[in-house]
Order: structure tokens, then sequence, then C-alpha cells
């Protein structure tokens, strides 16, 4: 193999390892939940703080929640990729990133714009890519506390819609890859069902 190839083979084994433990670490937090909380978590468009999300908080050793998503904002613009690392945009109804964790990932939750969501960097906001699909990844939450990951035909919200334009080496949208979070889920790559996921990341 070239060494770009072997550079890329490592960077897809690295974001396939640190999206497996932030995945598997936010399934622990919402399971360990006491279901009473499921009920506080409609609240006020753009609250971070129901006491649903402070529980899911509680689960972590946070170690920074003070002005986390200005993290992302880098010489005077926000330092977002696409999919397919080009320049782009977080969504405004799921936000990004609010508390660091101690193993340098980072999580952030509200209810907005009608919806629960949920965001996870898997390796924090300090390291890059900071890529929707590589390394930033969106859920939504149902009102009995089942995630679904944006991309998902259970995913019935107006914002992130599950189609080519959200997670597609062909799409230029600026939002490409904000509804990756399915095919991550499911290891299977959205550009060719004889990839996983990993393999065909660009």
């Amino acid at each position: 193999m070239t060494m770009p190839s072997l550079m890329a083979r490592h960077h897809q084994k690295q974001m396939e390892a640190q999206f497996k433990k932030a995945y598997s670490s936010l399934q622990q937090a919402l399971f360990s939940i006491d279901p009473d909380m499921y009920a506080t978590l409609s609240g006020n468009s753009g609250d971070t703080n129901t006491e649903f999300f402070a529980d899911l908080y509680s689960k972590y050793k946070v170690i920074n929640d003070k002005n986390v998503s200005r993290l992302y904002y880098v010489n005077r613009k926000w330092d977002i990729k696409t999919y397919t690392k080009k320049e782009g945009s977080y969504n405004q109804c799921a936000q990004l990133p609010s508390r660091i964790v101690s193993d340098g990932s980072a999580i952030g939750g509200m209810y907005n714009c009608f919806g629960n969501w949920i965001v996870i960097d898997t390796n924090g906001p300090k390291a890059k890519p900071n890529a929707m699909g590589h390394d930033i990844f969106y859920f939504s939450l149902s009102n009995k506390g089942k995630l679904i990951p944006i991309g998902s035909k259970e995913y019935g919200h107006w914002e992130m819609k599950g189609d080519a334009n959200y997670c597609s080496k062909s799409s230029t949208h600026a939002q490409n890859g904000a509804g990756c979070s399915h095919f991550a889920v499911e290891n299977t790559c959205p550009d060719d069902s004889g990839k996983t996921y990993w393999e065909c990341l660009p």
C-alpha cells in the first residue's frame, strides 16, 4: 500500500474506534437514566439544562462545560467540515457539543425546534477533523428515550432528513454528514452497499 493509502486506512480505523467508544458510552448513559426523567424531555426551545439532560451529563465525567461550542469557532468562522471534508455548517436546531468529557470526547443535548437532540464529537473540538460523519454525529431522542440515529427510517423531524443531501460523497450540501449517524451505527456505506461505513469514509 502507498503512504497516502496507509494514512487513510489509519484514519478510518481511528475514527471507527472512537465512534464505537463514544456511542457505547452514550448508550450506557441513557440506559442508566431514571425512566421518570423522560417526562422532563420536552421544555422550552433551546433549553440545554432540562432535568433530563442534566441527568444525562451526570453519567459522564465532564471536565469542561464553559463555552465549549465556541471551541469550534476558529479564525472568525465556524471550523466545521462536511462528510467530504469541505467547509460546512452545523445544524441550528441540533447545535454543537456543549461539554467535554474526561476521555476527550464531547457531548451536547437540547430540546429545540420541537425535537430532542444529542450530538457527540468522538474526539472533542480540539482534535480534527471536526467533520460530520467522521467525528461529529447527530441523534434524535424519542419522548420515551429511544435513541434514533439521524438518517434512520425512524427519524421523522423536518431537519436533516434521511436523504442523500445529508450523507453522500456526491452531496455539496453544507450539512452533508449530519445524516450519517444511521450508516455509522449500521456500519454500512451510504454510497456502496458492498463496503462498510468506515471503509468508504471520504
